[in-house]
Protein backbone atom coordinates (compact mmCIF):
# COMPACT_ATOMS: atom_id res chain seq x y z
CA UNK A 1 0.00 0.00 0.00
CA UNK A 2 2.60 2.66 1.04
CA UNK A 3 4.36 1.96 -2.62
CA UNK A 4 1.22 2.38 -4.41
CA UNK A 5 0.78 6.06 -2.28
CA UNK A 6 4.68 6.83 -2.74
CA UNK A 7 3.71 6.53 -6.77
CA UNK A 8 0.92 8.70 -6.42
CA UNK A 9 3.29 10.94 -4.86
CA UNK A 10 5.74 10.76 -7.04
CA UNK A 11 3.94 11.05 -10.53
CA UNK A 12 2.05 14.47 -8.61
CA UNK A 13 -1.61 12.88 -8.56
CA UNK A 14 -1.50 12.17 -12.35
CA UNK A 15 -3.00 8.86 -11.48
CA UNK A 16 -5.78 10.44 -9.72
CA UNK A 17 -7.24 12.45 -13.49
CA UNK A 18 -10.12 14.85 -12.53
CA UNK A 19 -8.83 14.65 -8.38
CA UNK A 20 -11.46 17.56 -7.05
CA UNK A 21 -11.89 17.91 -3.27
CA UNK A 22 -13.69 20.55 -1.38
CA UNK A 23 -12.71 20.30 2.53
CA UNK A 24 -13.79 22.41 5.53
CA UNK A 25 -10.75 21.92 7.82
CA UNK A 26 -10.90 23.60 11.44
CA UNK A 27 -7.58 24.46 12.56
CA UNK A 28 -7.56 24.73 16.28
CA UNK A 29 -5.81 27.87 18.21
CA UNK A 30 -3.66 25.17 20.14
CA UNK A 31 -2.14 23.34 16.27
CA UNK A 32 -2.09 27.34 15.22
CA UNK A 33 0.48 27.79 18.16
CA UNK A 34 2.45 24.95 17.57
CA UNK A 35 2.97 25.34 14.22
CA UNK A 36 4.08 29.14 14.78
CA UNK A 37 6.93 27.92 17.40
CA UNK A 38 7.90 25.28 15.04
CA UNK A 39 8.39 27.61 12.07
CA UNK A 40 9.97 30.41 14.61
CA UNK A 41 12.53 28.11 15.92
CA UNK A 42 15.97 29.21 14.83
CA UNK A 43 14.49 32.99 14.47
CA UNK A 44 17.31 35.57 15.81
CA UNK A 45 14.85 38.04 15.34
CA UNK A 46 11.39 36.75 17.21
CA UNK A 47 12.03 35.25 20.79
CA UNK A 48 7.87 34.64 21.68
CA UNK A 49 4.66 34.76 19.44
CA UNK A 50 1.31 33.81 20.50
CA UNK A 51 -2.00 33.55 18.79
CA UNK A 52 -5.16 34.23 20.31
CA UNK A 53 -8.09 33.78 17.64
CA UNK A 54 -11.17 35.23 17.59
CA UNK A 55 -14.78 35.26 15.86
CA UNK A 56 -14.86 37.32 12.23
CA UNK A 57 -11.26 36.71 11.21
CA UNK A 58 -10.03 38.44 14.34
CA UNK A 59 -6.66 37.34 15.68
CA UNK A 60 -5.02 38.74 18.74
CA UNK A 61 -0.88 38.50 18.45
CA UNK A 62 1.31 38.37 21.58
CA UNK A 63 4.95 38.93 19.74
CA UNK A 64 8.38 39.58 21.68
CA UNK A 65 11.21 40.35 19.62
CA UNK A 66 14.85 41.46 20.69
CA UNK A 67 14.39 45.19 18.67
CA UNK A 68 11.69 46.44 21.13
CA UNK A 69 11.74 45.89 24.99
CA UNK A 70 8.31 44.99 25.65
CA UNK A 71 5.65 42.61 24.02
CA UNK A 72 3.57 43.67 21.53
CA UNK A 73 0.06 43.15 21.05
CA UNK A 74 -1.17 43.10 18.11
CA UNK A 75 -4.54 43.01 16.24
CA UNK A 76 -5.24 41.48 12.95
CA UNK A 77 -8.37 40.80 10.57
CA UNK A 78 -7.70 38.77 8.51
CA UNK A 79 -8.50 38.67 4.93
CA UNK A 80 -10.96 35.93 3.69
CA UNK A 81 -9.02 34.85 0.71
CA UNK A 82 -5.33 33.23 0.49
CA UNK A 83 -3.45 34.88 -2.05
CA UNK A 84 -2.70 32.23 -4.31
CA UNK A 85 -0.61 34.05 -7.41
CA UNK A 86 2.92 32.98 -6.95
CA UNK A 87 3.39 31.46 -3.68
CA UNK A 88 0.24 31.03 -1.15
CA UNK A 89 0.03 34.30 0.88
CA UNK A 90 -2.10 34.97 3.89
CA UNK A 91 -3.07 38.35 4.52
CA UNK A 92 -4.54 40.79 7.00
CA UNK A 93 -5.04 44.10 8.03
CA UNK A 94 -2.97 45.09 10.94
CA UNK A 95 -5.55 46.90 13.12
CA UNK A 96 -2.90 49.08 15.46
CA UNK A 97 0.68 49.92 15.73
CA UNK A 98 0.90 50.42 12.28
CA UNK A 99 3.90 52.28 12.77
CA UNK A 100 6.01 49.91 15.01
CA UNK A 101 5.17 47.25 12.29
CA UNK A 102 6.26 48.75 10.02
CA UNK A 103 9.88 50.28 11.46
CA UNK A 104 10.01 46.57 12.26
CA UNK A 105 9.45 45.29 8.55
CA UNK A 106 12.30 48.40 8.00
CA UNK A 107 14.62 47.33 10.33
CA UNK A 108 14.47 43.11 9.05
CA UNK A 109 13.07 42.58 12.81
CA UNK A 110 10.18 39.86 11.16
CA UNK A 111 11.45 36.81 10.14
CA UNK A 112 11.70 35.79 6.54
CA UNK A 113 8.59 35.23 4.75
CA UNK A 114 6.46 37.84 6.96
CA UNK A 115 6.19 41.24 5.55
CA UNK A 116 4.16 44.48 6.36
CA UNK A 117 3.52 46.75 3.62
CA UNK A 118 0.96 50.20 3.75
CA UNK A 119 -1.53 48.09 7.11
CA UNK A 120 -1.25 45.01 5.61
CA UNK A 121 0.50 42.12 6.97
CA UNK A 122 1.37 38.97 4.40
CA UNK A 123 2.63 35.07 5.51
CA UNK A 124 3.97 33.60 3.08
CA UNK A 125 2.76 29.89 3.55
CA UNK A 126 5.88 28.43 0.63
CA UNK A 127 8.72 30.39 3.14
CA UNK A 128 7.64 27.95 6.05
CA UNK A 129 7.10 24.91 3.99
CA UNK A 130 10.37 22.73 3.87
CA UNK A 131 9.60 19.79 2.01
CA UNK A 132 9.28 19.57 -2.09
CA UNK A 133 6.39 16.79 -1.03
CA UNK A 134 4.31 19.41 0.53
CA UNK A 135 4.89 22.23 -1.90
CA UNK A 136 3.30 19.87 -4.31
CA UNK A 137 0.24 20.22 -2.26
CA UNK A 138 0.56 23.06 -2.44
CA UNK A 139 0.63 23.74 -6.22
CA UNK A 140 -2.82 21.62 -6.01
CA UNK A 141 -4.64 23.99 -4.09
CA UNK A 142 -7.33 26.15 -6.27
CA UNK A 143 -8.64 28.80 -3.42
CA UNK A 144 -9.04 29.08 0.10
CA UNK A 145 -11.34 30.86 2.25
CA UNK A 146 -10.53 31.55 5.80
CA UNK A 147 -12.71 32.18 8.72
CA UNK A 148 -12.63 32.16 12.41
CA UNK A 149 -14.47 31.26 15.39
CA UNK A 150 -13.15 31.68 19.26
CA UNK A 151 -10.12 29.42 19.40
CA UNK A 152 -10.21 28.22 15.98
CA UNK A 153 -9.04 28.70 12.29
CA UNK A 154 -11.31 27.62 9.29
CA UNK A 155 -9.90 26.89 5.97
CA UNK A 156 -12.54 26.10 3.48
CA UNK A 157 -10.17 24.63 0.48
CA UNK A 158 -10.68 23.98 -2.89
CA UNK A 159 -8.20 21.16 -4.45
CA UNK A 160 -8.36 20.05 -8.33
CA UNK A 161 -6.00 18.22 -10.34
Amino acid sequence: MDKIFQRILDNNFSDLPGLAVDASIPVPEKLVNEVIASAMQGDKNVTYCRVSIERQNQVDVELKTHFWPWPLDLKLKLFRSVDLTGSPKIRAFLENKVLLGKLGSLFKALPDGISIYDSQVAVDIESFVESSDYKRFLELIKAVEVTTDVGKLILHVKIEK
